[in-house]
């Protein structure tokens, strides 16, 4: 009996340890599975990770840039200054002058954007041109020449080239994160990542619109320089240009509408008059009897 229940126990070894080996090698395999499916969800995540991160950090104060922004395009280093010009001038034709400062603006590389004119006695021109940066100031020196007398001078500046280089460096980072944006889409699968990723994109997208759009702005508003010109004809008082009736005519047509303001002055008052008189009466009433009241009160 005990040589039968050794050899049955010897026999059963062999398949008990089969079993085992079998339950884990299935358990390692289960185990190196999870972990590579792991493994790729979070090399995904990260790269999600690290091209939001690096739009994000634009904003943290203490953000720095990758490596590879390290050179900005030339342009950047220049100043970059909108000025712009007012310019009041005598002349004495106005048709003439007007004509003369046209010319001068299309001579140095200039566009007109508005021009106006009228007047009956004085007479008055209105120009706003576009001028080039390097022949802003020699054209306003040119200006001055057509006119008798220079009535008013301004030009202010405003330097907006902190900005310039801010948003230039705002769009660099923001293109190169919409690359790797466009990267990781291509090797995503996972519907809920690639919706992800696309409302990223489309994100971008719209503020890199809005910096290009800025961007564009301040190059043309420092690139050109805004010149508004106003000009006034001169009234002679002798000469060919002055005539006795037309200053009699004047003069009459003056009196005539200072009598015009009298008469309806002088019509309001008595329109208003029983207005004026009843207010008057019951100011007097009160002022009589109020003192009459008050003189009582002190006996």
């Amino acid at each position: 009996m005990m040589r039968g229940k050794i050899v049955i126990g010897s026999a059963a070894k062999p398949i008990y340890m089969k079993v085992f080996v079998i339950i884990f090698v299935v358990l390692l395999l289960s185990l190196f599975i999870s972990c590579s499916d792991e493994s790729i969800s979070v090399s995904r995540a990260s790269k999600m990770e690290s091209a939001m991160s690096s739009d994000y950090a634009m904003s943290s104060p203490v953000y720095a840039a990758p490596p590879q922004i390290e050179n900005y395009p030339e342009n950047s280093s220049e100043p970059r200054i909108q000025i712009n010009g007012n310019l009041s001038l005598e002349v004495q034709n106005l048709p003439a002058a007007l004509e003369q400062a046209r010319a001068l603006v299309i001579q140095y590389g200039g566009s007109i954007t508005s021009s106006d004119s009228g007047g009956s006695l004085n007479r008055y021109a209105n120009i706003s041109a576009l001028i080039p940066r390097d022949s802003f100031y020699e054209l306003i020196g040119v200006m001055k020449n057509i006119a008798t007398k220079v009535t008013n001078e301004n030009i202010n500046s405003n330097d907006v080239t902190e900005e310039f280089v801010d948003i230039e460096a705002k769009l660099n980072v923001m293109k190169q994160t919409e690359e790797r944006f466009i990267t990781l889409l291509s090797e995503t699968a996972n519907v809920e990542e690639v919706m992800s990723v696309e409302r990223e994109l489309m994100r971008l997208r719209g503020e890199i619109d809005s910096l290009e759009g800025r961007m564009k702005y301040l190059s043309k508003t420092t690139d050109n320089s805004v010149l508004n010109i106003y000009m006034t004809e001169e009234v002679p008082i002798t000469g060919s240009a002055w005539s006795f009736f037309d200053s009699l005519d004047n003069s009459v047509r003056n009196m005539v509408s200072f009598s015009k303001h009298i008469a309806n002055f002088l019509i309001g008052i008595i329109v208003f008059s029983p207005i004026l008189i009843g207010v008057i009466l019951i100011v007097f009433l009160v002022y009589k009897y109020g003192r009459r009241y008050v003189f009582r009160r002190k006996k």
